[in-house]
């Protein structure tokens, strides 16, 4: 009777053990981290009205097409590629023009926040912080003091202080 007894808590420490928790790359049952990711809001502390056609928007994409392309995709060895498509404003003359610049680094993630990291040309690192929503198909990365581009009163094109919140949906 001994021997059964301890033969069955031997075999629920077997089941228990198999049951614990993986670090995998699904994080939370949210689906799978890997995959692209395509920006779908710009959306800044106050609205502006860069595109000049009288309606202001917190919606930067509304404002302009130079965020269309915007993408980061994660790969399953933990590596990314980030696409980041923007306005370029020499501050010198006001005009600003669409830019682009590719990066790529490693990730990690933790609950429901994936952490990314690259190296700025420098040689200074780059951390961004993307939390995951509605079931692991929409990231938001929310910065609370950086610049995004607006215009003054006469239509010069500078870079405004504030708080940028992107969302990203995956394709």
């Amino acid at each position: 009777m001994k021997k059964g007894k301890i033969l069955v808590l031997a075999i629920l420490a077997l089941g228990f053990g198999a049951c614990s928790s993986d670090d995998d790359s699904s994080n939370n049952n949210m689906g799978t981290i890997e995959g692209v990711y395509d920006l779908t809001e710009f959306n800044t502390a106050a609205p502006t009205d860069f595109d000049q056609n009288g309606t202001a928007s917190t919606n930067q994409m509304s404002e302009s097409n130079c965020y269309n392309d915007r993408k980061i995709d994660f790969n399953s060895d933990n590596t990314f590629t980030y696409e980041m498509d923007y306005i370029l404003i020499d501050t010198n003359t006001g005009v600003a023009v669409c830019a682009e610049n590719t990066v790529t680094g490693t990730w990690t993630a933790t609950n429901s926040v994936i952490t990314a990291t690259y190296e700025e040309e420098n040689g200074t690192e780059v951390t961004l912080n993307f939390t995951r929503s509605n079931n692991g198909r929409t990231l938001t990365q929310a910065t609370a003091l950086t610049t995004y581009p607006d215009r003054n009163a006469d239509g010069v094109a500078y870079n405004r202080i504030g708080g940028v919140t992107l969302v990203f949906t995956k394709q």
